[in-house]
């Protein structure tokens, strides 16, 4: 397939361009909800692990805590969500989708499944079947090689 991009081009700028490209896409079908592309991963992560915490979020989608905090406290000022304090750790908030939260998501989802489609869309059907594999993969063995290694359950460990 030829693309006008420079061959030359390493892997972090083509996944650069990607991750840009599909930002400001996904900020257009999101930000008439009051979402920006940055709250999506968020929000898809809360509706697969409802109560999850801030420190798991940011742990699991290997984001910065301060970044995690930002964004957690925009899902609440657009009521998509409500923190509520641990018992156990007065410090440590639970993150609760609002029903709000939950119509949202499932639009954001709709959302990023389409961004997606269009992104892989030039793709030959048998390549996609490998290219999740493949980004897995590559996310995996660069999170070791900066000692921030994630296993199954979103566990990091540092060595």
């Amino acid at each position: 397939m030829d693309v006008p991009l420079p061959p030359d081009l390493p892997i972090g700028a083509l996944l650069s361009i990607i991750y840009r490209n599909r930002n400001i896409v996904l900020n257009e079908h999101t930000g008439r909800m009051g979402i920006s592309a940055g709250m999506v991963g968020p929000l898809i992560y809360l509706t697969k692990h409802p109560d999850a915490t801030q420190d798991e979020i940011s742990r699991r989608l290997m984001i910065d805590k301060a970044a995690i905090a930002r964004t957690i406290h925009r899902l609440e000022e657009e009521g998509c969500i409500t923190r509520i304090p641990d018992e156990t750790n007065r410090r440590k908030f639970c993150i609760i989708m609002t029903e709000k939260g939950r119509r949202v998501a499932q639009e954001v989802i709709r959302a990023a499944d389409t961004v997606d489609r269009e992104i892989t869309g030039s793709l030959p059907e048998e390549a996609q079947v490998y290219l999740m594999p493949i980004l897995r993969s590559m996310a995996y063995t660069s999170s070791r090689m900066t000692d921030r290694e994630i296993d199954c359950n979103g566990t990091q460990s540092r060595d």
